[in-house]
Formats: structure tokens, sequence, C-alpha cells
């Protein structure tokens, strides 16, 4: 007989599991992956203390200490040292509490206790059966009835129990391999505002830029933390109730003494169990008509459209183009750390750089040249993305300390000959000058020689009278004051070859060293280096064979067919037309993290045509692509006295730009340019209509 004492004690079991349930979630997700959050919070709340006055002196790029105030390494270096191990750390223990959830090595003591409990339990138990309500009939002695406890037990209770504990920690897991994602995008955040105070020329804006970015990681840290506190307290609810009901369920028949309801249920239970005959054969055609309807429909939809391209002529409705230039975020597909080895090459990790001798040469000859006394000037052209800028800092690299390099990035804002001469005086530490005349007279009074880069040039000279007169004025200081002063000039290929025509711009300098397209295989080097330092396996995915080849060459044998990396290289040669940054961005729109073996990277193919995304352009429209690609960076009223439309003017077709995901617009001084993504194919598309 079970008495109510017995169930008592089965209840307080249960209460007691439940409670190492929660003690289970508070241990790992509330005990270490919050402390290790809170963690990184206090290290980010620290670096956002000011730092001691900086001394007034000139922090140059010979002259850099890491402890400086002024230092333009000092944020990356509390980066790397102070902000990247707590966030690791943080990471890594999410990431092993994932794992140990996904494992079931977290919740096994809950489970194995629970199956030892319920086998423990004696098989059968006598139950009395509860009198009946009747005040005619007179009372008779309690009957006994023999019940299956275990297996009552096992079925209504034990079964659901488990699957409630799994799915407490499938949740768990996840819920730490969010917060570990989250954490890796609060880590880009930091190298975004942190890295580029590099190119920032003062202290203050460096240090603005890495106090946003504090700030920002702060406040996400935060939000994080308390996200993960909620969403444990909600889980752990979750469980309470649902289990709950399970062991309420569990015991109402024998609180109640009904054993005959009890065995109801379980001959019920079994009677579902057991399928029929005509059961089985439904289930087993059922099944067989599915696996064949998965295996046939792909066949046939692709034969279905093999065909109608055969005889349509029609191809793959999304592009190579197309995929580039809508610019989707994949950043969940790859580590991050993955991603920045694709971006500009940093002059310490030489194993990332390919050389270019027959561009280097050049160079070096001219900063030679200049060493020796002669007056000379470097002119680099070639389209954006084709690596002039890692070639001058290779040469750079080579002749670091020998002489003071001054770098200046034009943008929408030096556009202006007086908020470049600003620049130029603040670098070169000359009497402020309003005009590149006054500049090249003021020059010679500071003294000493000394390099100044000047990077994208082509955003001073505008398709105007007043764009020409700047650039000639420009040209004509370059020209007196290239004695004291070795300029670098680093200018798109389109405007180069406009200003050549226009005002013989190859005259004005000793050396012009133009950035050819590169072969498929230089880039394919580039990659692989890469890729190599990485420590990732790398697999291409093959492309399938059209159902209508595999139809008609059934035998051909896969050691004829072409390397699925050989033809992934010489596809993206043809596509993106030599350009090195181009041919990156398609690396990374291509590979995945292979999800089965997590150390993998996987390499998809591309489409093998163009699209449609620069078709069905007006000439406008084109146009304003031109200038747009010759200047880098135009307004819209620039852009109207540029192209010079009648009717409404050109903002209906700035618009349409804009949602074609073609033209960014952005800045104090809404300055139109083209999207990032889109440089290349645009480039290469206007050429090939001999439009630039």
């Amino acid at each position: 007989m079970i008495l109510d004492p017995q169930l008592a004690r089965l209840a307080e079991w249960f209460a007691a599991l439940q409670g190492r349930a929660g003690e289970l979630l508070d241990q790992r997700l509330r005990g270490d992956c919050l402390g290790g959050l809170e963690q990184v919070a206090l290290t980010l709340e620290q670096q956002m203390q000011p730092s001691g006055a900086p001394e007034e002196a000139l922090v140059t790029l010979a002259d850099d200490d890491n402890r400086h105030p002024l230092s333009r390494t000092r944020w990356r270096t509390v980066l790397e040292h102070e902000i990247r191990p707590s966030i690791h750390g943080a990471r890594d223990t999410l990431t092993a509490t994932a794992a140990a959830f996904e494992g079931g090595l977290a919740a096994a003591g809950l489970l194995t206790d629970l199956a030892r409990t319920i086998a423990e339990e004696p098989e059968l138990y006598f139950l009395d059966r509860a009198a009946e309500d009747s005040g005619v009939a007179a009372p008779t002695d309690p009957v006994q009835i023999a019940v299956p406890l275990r297996r009552w037990l096992d079925e209504v209770f034990a079964g659901p129990v488990r699957g409630l504990v799994e799915e407490l920690t499938r949740r768990a897991a996840a819920l730490a391999r969010d917060a570990a994602a989250e954490l890796e995008r609060i880590e880009t955040v930091l190298d975004y505002h942190l890295f580029i105070v590099e190119d920032s020329r003062e202290a203050e804006a460096r240090d603005e830029s890495a106090h946003t970015g504090l700030s920002h990681a702060i406040r996400l840290v935060r939000a994080l933390s308390e996200r993960v506190a909620r969403d444990v307290r909600r889980l752990f609810a979750w469980f309470i109730s649902e289990s709950s009901t399970r062991m309420d369920d569990a015991l109402a028949p024998l609180r109640a003494h009904r054993p005959d309801e009890l065995m109801q249920q379980l001959e019920a239970r079994a009677a579902r169990a057991r399928p029929s005959w005509l059961r089985a054969q439904r289930d087993r055609a059922r099944h067989g008509a599915s696996a064949l309807y998965t295996r046939a429909a792909p066949l046939v939809r692709e034969l279905a459209q093999d065909v109608r391209r055969t005889f349509t002529g029609e191809g793959p409705r999304i592009g190579y183009w197309d995929l580039l230039i809508a610019g989707e975020n994949h950043s969940g597909r790859l580590p991050a750390i993955y991603r920045r080895l694709f971006g500009e090459v940093p002059l310490g990790l030489s194993d990332l750089y390919q050389p270019r001798p027959s561009l280097e040469a050049p160079c070096r000859k001219v900063f030679q040249t200049w060493l020796d006394g002669q007056r000379t000037a470097l002119l680099v052209t070639g389209d954006r993305g084709a690596g002039k800028r890692t070639l001058v800092n290779r040469v750079r690299a080579e002749l670091h300390g020998e002489l003071p390099v001054h770098w200046i990035s034009m943008g929408p804002h030096l556009a202006s000959e007086a908020r470049l001469c600003a620049a130029l005086c603040e670098a070169t530490g000359a009497p402020y000058a309003a005009s590149f005349a006054e500049f090249g007279r003021m020059l010679p009074l500071v003294g000493g020689r000394r390099v100044l880069i000047l990077e994208n040039a082509e955003q001073l000279f505008v398709r105007t009278p007043e764009g020409l007169a700047r650039m000639q004025a420009f040209l004509d200081m370059v020209r007196v004051t290239d004695g004291a002063m070795l300029w670098i000039v680093l200018m798109a290929k389109p405007a180069a070859t406009l200003l050549e025509t226009c005002l013989r711009l190859p005259l004005y300098f000793g050396q012009v060293v133009e950035v050819p397209a590169e072969t498929g295989r230089f880039i394919e080097n580039v990659i692989r280096s890469r890729h190599r330092v990485s420590g990732f396996g790398l697999r291409f995915r093959e492309r399938r064979t059209p159902a209508l080849q595999r139809l008609r060459r059934p035998f051909t044998r896969a050691d004829m067919l072409p390397d699925p990396g050989e033809e992934w290289f010489i596809d993206l040669e043809r596509m993106c037309a030599g350009n090195l940054r181009q041919a990156l961005d398609y690396w990374l729109l291509s590979a995945r993290l292979d999800p089965k073996t997590e150390h993998d990277v996987l390499v998809r193919p591309l489409p093998r045509r163009r699209g449609t995304v620069l078709n069905d352009l007006s000439l406008p429209q084109r146009q304003v692509l031109v200038s747009l690609v010759q200047h880098g960076a135009l307004t819209e009223s620039q852009l109207q006295e540029i192209v010079r439309t009648s009717g409404g003017g050109i903002g209906p077709e700035i618009d349409d730009l804009r949602r074609r995901h073609l033209v960014d617009q952005g800045g104090p001084g809404g300055f139109l340019t083209l999207r990032p993504t889109a440089v290349g194919p645009v480039t290469h598309d206007l050429r090939w209509r001999s439009m630039i």
C-alpha cells in the first residue's frame, strides 16, 4: 500500500531535483558567464578613465611610444593587452558553458538521479480503491489493486521530465552561444574604433574615436548581461512550471486512489504504441513516396531549368555583380580574426605581402634620387583597390626612420584649397597659408627635408573651370617645393587619365608609376598566403554539373572534370578584372566556416554571369557614376554643374542610384560617393563602355 508519506517523499525529492536544476543554471550561467561579462565591463570602464595630460611634444611615426598620451598606437596597445584578453576570457567561458550543455555533461547528474530514483521504486504497489459515495449500500472493506508503479512513473513522469531536461540544456546552450556571438560582435566594434585611430592626425580625434567605441561597447556589454540574466530567469521559470505539471499528472491518480484510471491510461498508451498492420503499411508507403520525391524533385527541377535555358538562352538571375554590390552582411559566417586578414595589409605581417618588383623599383629610385639632393616627385596611379597604398606603405617601411614622413588622406572635408593648405601647414609645421602659392613660399622657412604622401588626390579635382584652376595651382606648388619636400601623390586612374589630357599631369612628376590590373596567379597567391596565416583548412565546393550534361555524358570520369579550386580562381580573374580589393571581397562573399568540421573554410562557386544590377541605367545616371569614379566625392550641386541635365535636375537620377545600392550619401556636407562594393563593377562597366 502506498501511504501519503511515501508520496510526500517523492514530491520532496522532485522539489530537490528542481532546486539542483536552478543551482546548475546559477553556477554555469549566472556565476561563470555573467561574471566574465562583468569583468569585461569593468575593464572597459577602467580604460575610460582619463589619462595624464599629454606633454607638449610632437610624436611622429619614427618616434612612437606606446605609453605616450599622443601615441598613435596607444589605443591599439590597450586593445591588445588589456581589453582583448578580457573579452577572449569571457567568450571562452561562454563557449565552454555551451559545449558542456550541448554534450550533456552539465545535466548528466540530473538525468542520472532521475533514472536511479525511478529504478528504485517498487515494481508493484497495492493501491486501495476509493470507496463509492453511496448512502444505500453498507460500507465495505477497501479493495486493494496491484498497480505497476515503476512503469507508470517511467512513462508518465520520467520520460517527459527527461525531455524537459534535454530541452533545458538545449536552450541554455543556445543562450550561451548567442552571448558568445554577441561578444564577438562587440570585439569587432572595438576593433573598428580603436584601430582607425591610427588614421587620425590629431590626438583629440584619436581619443574621441576610442572613447566613442569604448562607450558603445560598455553599453552593449551591460545590455548583454541584463539580457542573459533575464533569459536565465525565464528559462528556470519555464522548467519549474512544465516539470511541476508532469509531476502533478503522475501523482494525481495515486493521491485520489483511482487505480482503475491508472490502468486504463497504461492500456491506452500500450495500444497507441502498438501500430496496426494497416498503419504500418501506410507509413511505409508514405515514407517511400516522400523519399522518392526528395530525390527526384531536385533533379526534375534542375532538368526543367536546363531545358528552359537551352531554348531561351537565359542565365541565372543573380550575377556576381549583383551579389557584390548588394553588400550583404555575412559577418556571422566567418570569425572576425579571419575577416581582418583580408583587409588592409599591416606592415608587420610581411608574410601577407606579395612582392611587386616592377613597381617597387621605380618607387625606390625616386626615394634614392631625392635623398641624393635632386628634385623629383612621384605619382602613383591605379584603380581603387589596385594596391597603391600598400605599395607606397611597403617602400616607406623600408626607409622608415631615415626621414620624416607625413601622410594626408584626402576626403571631402579637405577638398578645398584653404583646408588642404591648413592640413599641409599642420603636418609640416609651416606658418599658416591660405593658398597653394603662399604655402610654396612658406615651406622653405621651415627648413629640413621631408616626405609628404597625399592619398586620394583625385578629390582635389572637379571637372569645372574652378576645379581645373585649383588643380593647376596644386601642381605648380608641387613643382616649386619638390626640392624641400618629396611629393608622393596617389590618384585614381580615371582622374589621372583626364588630367593627363587637360593639364599634362606627368610633366610635373619625375616618376609616374601606374599600378596595373594583376594576373590571376598573383591574386591567387595573395589570397592563399592570407588564408595560410589563419590556420584554417580550405575546401572548395564543386560546381554542380548541369543535368542535361550528366544525361548526355553519364560515363564522364570525375578526374576529367576541372579542379574546383583552379576553376574558382579562373572565374575570379575574369570577374574582378585584376582588382585586388574586389578579389578579396569576392573571397569573403564566397567563404563560409564549414559547419561540419568548424575548422575548415568552405568556398562556394560564384555565379558566372555579371547580373542585371548595372542594366537599364539612363545616360545621366551613367554620367553621375563617371563623375564619382573620377572625382571620388561630390555634392549634388557639383554633379548638376558637371552633368548639366535639363528638366527637374539630377536629383531623381541620384535617388534611383541610391535605391540600386550604387551611391551613398553622408557626412556634414551631404557628399555623394560610390558604395565601396560598387566601385569595382561600376569602373569596369564604364571602362567597357569607353566612358572613362
